[in-house]
């Protein structure tokens, strides 16, 4: 008889400084499937339990030194730079794209820690290299200075308070994420984090969305599990349009819904839960369903207003392969509103999904880390999208019925390929490639086109 004993090594990832944007933060999500689960806040302190000689332990590592904080010593700046040029081709037209990041980090108290970063980036199409954030566009033409967040946090037993500038995604969708995306420019906002035990732990925000229209979003949401191959996550946000803060809605404590529904006239609510299940040691399964409205005194055959995203992660550390499938599905007026001023966005940005509603995407990715400082992922989908569009508001002459996606649907069929090498911890070199068909383009019939693009893009990182 011969017995087996497993060693494992833990390595912990506090993700304090690695972007929404950057594509290390795929293989966070394929850490799930074999650890602990994330939290449905994203980014997330974590943990990855790996057995030595693992073939991906490098790369927890280089992930680790991504996303630590700049090195410093309590009451002195540390600081992180970015800088990346990026060159290819997109659709036989040369485009080129450069930009910068700077952040810095203080911690000047034990219990008190300052972030801020700053950006700046130019792009011949009006776009920026890959991992700098897309959702930023000046006032005018070629201004692409931004300040992507900036925040100081507090932090005393189990719970955390931070106020600032701050990036948020939330829900366990790997390619898009129902509620709050992290896709619209990060929110200027006062946020808590609070232990409930091991558990239960709760956020809670109000922001900020347009300060010129006096329009704010408050959010909050509860992560429970059950045990530890299980986690579900109940949410609610509010957007709506005040002289000032609405305390009721900056109250994180209490539901909004009833607020909304009793108190209230046109604020725009959702409703989501999420859940995350290990069934299996390298099996991820994950859900997003969001309630935007819905008709339980339906007299008028007015339509439901829902999205939901279902998928299935796959990772073995041992050979360095993961895959994922997911489809999403959003109906039509989902984030619209009989008010623009409510529409869910900020910046022109959907705060939720960018896939937009009267849409759905079959996604299905194959991720592969080859020798050390090599990584890999061939990516396929097929979207496809009706006439209906967030800027179409919420008629009161919409009738429940007809096709999903509506009218003359545009259908996409998108295939690349991204490969990463890193030689050392401080250089990287990307190479993306792909193609895509779309059939009835701008839901005009029988509009076809098609794109190709390449590029290759050089990073450089520098920090104390």
């Amino acid at each position: 008889m011969k017995a087996v004993i497993t060693v494992l090594v833990f390595v912990s990832l506090a993700t304090a400084s690695l972007s929404l944007e950057n594509p290390l933060n795929l293989w966070l999500y394929h850490s799930e499937t074999t650890g602990a689960l994330l939290s449905g806040e994203f980014p997330d302190q974590h943990t990855v339990s790996l057995e030595p000689g693992s073939r991906s332990m490098w790369l927890w590592h280089l992930i680790q030194d991504r996303s630590a904080a700049p090195s410093t010593d309590t009451g002195v700046l540390g600081w992180h730079a970015t800088a990346a040029g990026q060159a290819g081709s997109n659709s036989s037209e040369f485009v080129s794209s450069g930009g910068t990041a700077f952040e810095i980090f203080a911690q000047p108290l034990s219990w008190l820690t300052i972030s801020q970063r700053t950006s700046l980036w130019t792009g011949s199409d009006g776009n920026p290299p890959s991992g700098f954030s897309p959702f930023h566009y000046g006032l005018e033409h070629g201004r692409h200075l931004y300040v992507d967040w900036g925040f100081v946090k507090a932090e005393t037993g189990p719970l955390q308070a931070a106020m600032g500038r701050i990036p948020v995604r939330w829900g366990p969708g790997r390619f898009t994420q129902l509620m709050i995306s992290g896709r619209a420019p990060a929110m200027d906002m006062l946020k808590i984090d609070l232990d409930l035990g091991e558990k239960v732990h709760f956020t809670g925000f109000t922001s900020t969305i347009n300060s010129d229209s006096s329009t704010w979003l408050s959010a909050h949401r509860l992560d429970i599990k059950p045990y530890d191959k299980l986690r579900i996550g109940l949410s609610e946000s509010i957007l709506y349009t005040s002289d000032g803060v609405d305390l009721a809605y900056a109250n994180v404590f209490i539901p909004w819904y009833p607020v909304q529904w009793n108190e209230r006239v046109d604020d725009n609510a959702f409703m989501c839960i999420d859940a995350t299940w290990q069934p299996l040691h390298g099996v991820a399964l994950y859900g997003e369903f969001l309630i935007d409205d819905i008709q339980y005194e339906n007299v008028n055959d007015v339509p439901n207003k829902l999205g939901y995203t279902f998928g299935t992660d796959l990772f073995s550390p041992e050979y360095g392969l993961g895959a994922v499938i997911e489809y999403t599905a959003v109906q039509r007026y989902v984030y619209s509103q009989r008010e623009v001023f409510n529409y869910y966005m900020h910046d022109a940005r959907i705060i939720g999904s960018q896939l937009g509603p009267d849409a759905d995407r079959a996604t299905a990715s194959l991720s592969y880390i080859g020798f050390r400082g090599i990584t890999a992922q061939l990516k396929g989908s097929y979207t496809r999208h009706g006439e209906g569009n967030v800027y179409e508001g919420w008629p009161d002459s919409v009738q429940a019925g007809g096709a999903f996606p509506s009218g003359i649907v545009e259908n996409t069929t998108e295939l690349s390929l991204d490969l990463g090498w890193y030689p050392e911890n401080w250089l990287e070199v990307r190479g993306q490639g792909g193609m895509s068909f779309t059939g009835n383009t701008g839901n005009k019939a029988d509009a076809d086109s098609d794109n190709s693009w390449v590029s290759l893009e050089l990073l450089l990182y520098k920090d104390r």
